[in-house]
């Protein structure tokens, strides 16, 4: 039997997030059982319960990481970036398909579980927040102005880039190269973008 790990405050929590992390980026959500997640750490899965009271505790974590990386890429990007909106909408892609059971996980959280785990919910609404900011520069209003519009904006294109990478993951789209597929994709949200932007009235 592996000697438990020693670890400072919090180290357990933040360890098993990271781990988890792997663990779902490698094999997927089926692949996480408490007892594989305290092993891969290294302490009895009973510690490993002091920290997160369930898997879906785990997963909501896993989850709110996925979407904090998702953002700091987006704004990183889109300094800088002649049209914010479409650029964030371009690492949306990319990261989805690089990170695909991540992806899916992040997209399959429910409200009630938004609502259970704080730092899930504070996550999403950080990613939402931003794409209403590029929303609305996309539009060219402020913020108060064409809310409804800058929503609709957003969640289409959000919409079509979920839509298309679920297809893509599940092997329902025609088979394509890696880079083929990121620009197929890529160019159908951009689409939806621009259509939508014409007609708000804008191009």
């Amino acid at each position: 039997m592996a000697k438990a790990r020693k670890y400072h405050h919090g180290g357990v929590r933040e360890t098993a997030t990271r781990a988890a992390l792997e663990m779902i980026e490698q094999d997927g959500v089926d692949a996480l059982t408490m007892r594989a997640l305290a092993k891969a750490v290294g302490v009895d899965h009973r510690a490993l319960y002091r920290h997160y009271p369930d898997r879906d505790a785990v997963l909501a974590a896993v989850a709110a990481e996925g979407y904090r990386q998702l953002l700091s890429d987006q704004q990183l990007a889109c300094e800088g970036a002649s049209s914010p909106l479409q650029t964030a909408f371009e690492v949306y892609v990319g990261f989805a398909l690089d990170h695909p059971h991540l992806h899916a996980l992040m997209l399959t959280r429910s409200r009630r579980a938004m609502d259970a785990h704080a730092a899930l919910g504070a996550a999403v609404k950080a990613e939402l927040d931003q794409l209403m900011i590029w929303s609305r520069q996309a539009l060219g209003v402020e913020r108060g102005e064409r809310e409804t519009d800058a929503r609709d904006l957003a969640f289409a294109a959000l919409g079509a880039a979920y839509g298309l990478v679920t297809l893509a993951s599940t092997a329902s789209l025609m088979s394509r190269s890696p880079e083929d597929l990121r620009a197929f994709v890529t160019d159908q949200v951009n689409g939806v973008l621009t259509g939508q932007l014409l007609r708000f009235g804008r191009s």
